[in-house]
């Protein structure tokens, strides 16, 4: 079994592209669970809830392995929470062990790590922020992996094609 993530800002497709593939992989997908907490708190997050978010999501991802078929689908994870607790201004500086911990693993955690680009249409939702906060995150998300060397692929368009783009990187046929 092997991990995937799908990261990037908020409403650029991780949600719907990494269900669709664990259909399609007949696997399964592991949600956000930021988005749960963020909810449940409306916002109103401290420290200790980032550190919350990024355990409770890895833990989903490892109780999740027992059902997966070959590939995990991931949506998001910890180097998202930091970079959003941050840019919230929710996280201090310096940020809790723990989740720099939970970041630091990102790298070796996962066998690819795909970026969804924001190049679908802005959904509005309560829990969001705007689409020019979007362009922001977008570009530190991709600043952070590159600054991690965390290699990426950068997927576009539907998320048929998108699909299609992530089946040739796990499938081989690049």
């Amino acid at each position: 079994m092997q991990r995937v993530v799908f990261v990037g800002a908020e409403s650029t497709g991780k949600s719907t592209l990494s269900e669709h593939l664990a259909r399609a992989y007949d696997t399964v997908a592991v949600p956000e669970i930021g988005r749960f907490i963020w909810e449940e708190k409306q916002g109103k997050l401290g420290p200790d809830d980032y550190v919350e978010i990024a355990v409770r999501h890895r833990a989903a991802e490892d109780a999740a392995m027992a059902q997966a078929r070959r590939w995990l689908f991931v949506d998001t994870n910890a180097l998202t929470t930091l970079l959003l607790g941050i840019e919230f201004r929710q996280v201090g500086d310096p940020p809790p062990a723990e989740l720099l911990r939970c970041a630091g693993e990102c790298r070796a955690r996962y066998a690819h790590t795909f970026v969804c680009a924001d190049d679908i249409p802005y959904e509005e939702q309560d829990v969001r922020e705007n689409e020019a906060w979007r362009g922001r995150i977008q570009r530190l998300v991709l600043k952070d992996l590159d600054a991690r060397r965390i290699p990426y692929t950068v997927v576009h368009g539907s998320v048929e094609e998108r699909a299609r783009q992530v089946r040739r990187v796990l499938d081989g046929v690049v």
